[in-house]
């Protein structure tokens, strides 16, 4: 660990070193199909490349719960080993991606010493690469590989890296979930998710300048682009040449349930906005391990699982918060483990909702897709079976449901990722021999 020498909760670090990011850090993507959760945490952060500021750089946070790894016993505690491979493909105007430009591997080994630790939901490992890339739009496709059980578990992310070659310019944000000693240690935050009952939600970034100058610096937070900002500073500021690291905050315990955008710009003397970036962050429902924001949406989300005269009852409350309580009462009743703070069979109606959000949709929320129908009915599939592309034929999925005797065939007619289901969902031809 790097520890930085001086920097304030809020204000100017310029050192030659980066700044420091905890190995094991408290709780704040493509899942595996076969698991109903997404399994770790990924990031990545466009940077600049101080030897090449026309080229880019993205650094590459991985996150993995110890909970997903298998530990065995030694001499001086408890040990597990994973490995990280990052296949890095770029995209292409329409959002595909192309070949995988890049692919690198790294290993992780790690011991404990008490083995409660090693099950807890609240310890992580958190391990860091840096990929040099040219400026573009990339995916970067994630799998997490156990080295003792041989488990692997995978996810996507999207990431853009930027140009840095104009004489002011920012990195991307980093969320934190905690700045201690007075700033000398930064916990990142790889979650969007706002933490429940947190009263601020701090932040890092970086400043770059091509010359001593004074600047105008602005960080907003608002519920989207063209309405008031919820939370707004405005510092000037004198920067000389360089890198600068800046730690800041925004409150966060008056905030609305929604997805919010918090923004960094940078004015010049003259007022004119040379730089800025920004950052998704969320405000959810609490006890929720899944992406509630909209109560509305929530409730036109239950289309598969409740009827329409349920559906009709808790819309037709004159107030949201008659509907807010007609609508805890429905998942009340389908509480798998009532008397417990958790209502596991909503977290995974939600999740599923997510999960098919972002990665089903294209001219459609993702839940109103064949394949996000498919899957909020029955989760991941156990098995799948695809053809991207051919010379004679459309791209296709066969999702196979062994435990329930059921298999799914979508075809992608138009090429664009909208995968129809070409079999009607209950046809008996759908079943499993």
């Amino acid at each position: 660990m790097i520890t930085l020498k001086t920097v304030r909760r809020t204000g100017w670090l310029c050192v030659a070193g980066a700044i420091v990011l905890c190995a094991f850090i408290p709780p704040m993507a493509r899942a595996q199909w076969a698991q109903s959760r997404a399994e770790f945490e990924a990031v990545a952060v466009s940077l600049r490349n101080d030897a090449n500021p026309a080229s880019g750089r993205l650094d590459l946070y991985v996150q993995v719960p110890f909970s997903k790894l298998e530990f065995t016993s030694g001499p001086d505690g408890f040990a597990a080993s994973y490995s990280i491979r990052a296949e890095v493909s770029l995209l292409d105007e329409q959002g595909r991606p192309l070949s995988v430009i890049q692919a690198p591997v790294w290993e992780q080994s790690l011991t404990i010493p008490v083995h409660a630790e090693t099950r807890s939901a609240s310890r992580f490992d958190l391990t860091t690469h840096t990929l040099l890339l040219d400026p573009g739009s990339y995916l970067i496709a994630v799998q997490l590989s156990d080295l003792v059980s041989r488990r692997n578990f995978f996810l996507e992310i999207a990431s853009r890296v930027r140009r840095f070659d104009a004489p002011l310019g920012l990195s991307d944000i980093v969320l934190l979930d905690d700045v201690k000693a007075e700033g000398q240690s930064l916990t990142p935050r790889l979650s969007q998710d706002i933490a429940p009952n947190a009263t601020q939600l701090p932040f890092h970034y970086e400043v770059y300048a091509d010359a001593d100058q004074t600047i105008v610096l602005t960080e907003e937070l608002r519920l989207r682009p063209g309405i008031p900002p919820v939370f707004a500073v405005s510092d000037t500021v004198h920067v000389a040449i360089g890198r600068h690291h800046r730690v800041s905050a925004v409150p966060t315990d008056r905030l609305e349930r929604g997805r919010y955008q918090l923004m960094v710009s940078l004015l010049d003397g003259a007022g004119r906005r040379m730089a800025s970036v920004s950052q998704l962050v969320a405000a959810r429902w609490s006890g929720l391990d899944t992406s509630l924001y909209n109560l509305d949406e929530a409730i036109a989300q239950l289309a598969y699982v409740a009827s329409g005269r349920e559906i009709g009852a808790i819309r037709r409350a004159p107030t949201e918060a008659e509907r807010l309580l007609l609508f805890q009462e429905f998942w009340r009743k389908q509480d798998p483990t009532p008397g417990t703070d958790r209502n596991e069979r909503m977290e995974e109606h939600y999740y599923r909702i997510n999960y098919a959000n972002r990665h089903f949709g294209r001219n459609a929320p993702g839940w109103l897709t064949d394949r996000g129908q498919v899957f909020v009915l029955h989760g991941p599939p156990e098995d799948v079976q695809r053809q991207v592309y051919s010379y004679n034929n459309r791209p296709w999925e066969m999702w196979y449901y062994y435990s329930i005797g059921r298999q799914f065939v979508f075809v992608d007619r138009t090429g664009f990722g909208d995968y129809e289901l070409v079999v009607p969902m209950w046809d008996d031809r759908t079943r499993l021999d």
